[in-house]
């Protein structure tokens, strides 16, 4: 329980008074009311600075203020350093386009490259110059297994 100053409204004495919150809550809403231990009149509470213990200041005796500021400033520059030996030391490869481990100059030629050494075979059975031909021919081979939609319009 807080320990109030109190000073009687007859007397003026001065005195400590120990308060539940509840009290305190009744006593400045004005429902509540202290009496005075000498005279036995209506007491007041008194503010009193002296009770003040201790005062937070930011500078370089480092207040709460300050120690937060450092903290996110020394947060801030661990997440960079982090950040940076992640960059050095995670290799993240960059796709290159490539045939069985030949390089090629774009996507493009390399889808080809990977039709014409796929298609080999069947450029043979079809005797087709380019691997796209050869696609059209051999799907051609299942058009008679393929039975189409009639419309009954």
């Amino acid at each position: 329980m807080p320990l109030y100053t109190t000073k009687c409204q007859g007397c003026g004495r001065e005195s400590s008074a120990r308060l539940t919150f509840d009290q305190y809550d009744e006593l400045k809403a004005g429902t509540g009311q202290l009496t005075c231990n000498g005279c036995g009149g209506d007491s007041k509470l008194e503010f009193n600075p002296g009770n003040v213990n201790f005062v937070l200041k930011d500078g370089e005796s480092g207040g709460w203020i300050s120690k937060a500021g450092k903290e996110n400033k020394y947060r801030a520059a661990r997440r960079g350093e982090l950040a940076r030996r992640e960059r050095d030391h995670v290799f993240k490869p960059k796709l290159q386009p490539n045939v069985g481990g030949m390089l090629t100059h774009n996507w493009k030629d390399a889808r080809d490259a990977a039709y014409e050494t796929t298609y080999d075979k069947v450029k043979q059975e079809h005797g087709s110059q380019t691997a796209s031909t050869a696609a059209v021919e051999s799907a051609k081979t299942y058009d008679s297994l393929v039975s189409r939609e009639v419309s009954g319009s």
